[in-house]
């Protein structure tokens, strides 16, 4: 059975969404549907998913659904999900690389939930494991935070990883060959492949900062912007 990563249809951005999103974020992360619909009608929103193929069918596997400015120069992974069946199976490291390589993908803004508004210890290992799942993917962590309606985050930059390597969309054997968290760009190695330090963003957390602020600026008006997003340095 082959595993394929291709972009999602509009329609299927909707169902997605619809289907699995009440039960794969909480009810204080999720936006209403017609917000997605608006966003998807002024070009703002899109998305991936990674799919199983047998013969002329598929079934999902896991999503990506991205926010984005018209001209998708700057993005943020609004919604990250596998289904139950296919977690912990190798699947959201390989996603992830493949979504990098993508030629429209010019890397993209990730929201974390702190691990230190976290209500318990439990919560708070969970936060963190999420943090170092996107690290050991090649993303950067910043010091910026950000209150979004109510929600406390830590921000992290995931860049874009070059060409797709084949045509069609295949991922080739998924499975002993694919990439594992293990293998992915490291988050517990001094230094990244471009010789940065760990956890350094490429520009540096103020030029971040402002990058992230335009960007929410570009999607949102400034009213739901002034009253709903705080964003700082500690």
């Amino acid at each position: 059975m082959k595993k394929i990563y291709r972009p999602l249809q509009q329609d299927e951005i909707l169902s997605v969404y619809e289907t699995w999103g009440s039960s794969h974020f909480p009810d204080d992360e999720r936006k209403p549907l017609s917000s997605i619909r608006s966003l998807i009608e002024r070009k703002q929103y899109s998305g991936y998913g990674l799919f199983s193929r047998k013969g002329e069918t598929e079934s999902i596997l896991g999503y990506a659904l991205l926010l984005h400015d018209a001209e998708k120069k700057k993005m943020l992974l609004d919604y990250y999900a596998f289904l139950e069946e296919h977690r912990n199976k190798g699947f959201g490291s390989i996603f992830l690389q493949n979504m990098r390589k993508q030629t429209d993908f010019p890397g993209c803004f990730l929201e974390c939930e702190d691990p230190d508004t976290a209500s318990c210890g439990e919560e708070k290992s969970l936060r963190k494991r999420r943090i170092g799942f996107y690290q050991r993917n090649g993303a950067f962590l910043t010091q910026v935070r950000a209150c979004l309606f109510g929600v406390t985050y830590r921000m992290l930059w995931l860049p874009s990883a070059g060409d797709v390597g084949t045509e069609d969309g295949s991922l080739g054997a998924v499975g002993t060959d694919s990439i594992s968290p293990a293998e992915a760009p490291g988050a517990d190695s001094l230094l990244s492949a471009g010789g940065r330090k760990k956890n350094e963003v490429p520009e540096g957390d103020e030029a971040f900062l402002q990058d992230l602020t335009d960007f929410y600026l570009s999607v949102f008006p400034r009213s739901v912007f002034d009253n709903n997003m705080k964003l700082w340095l500690p």
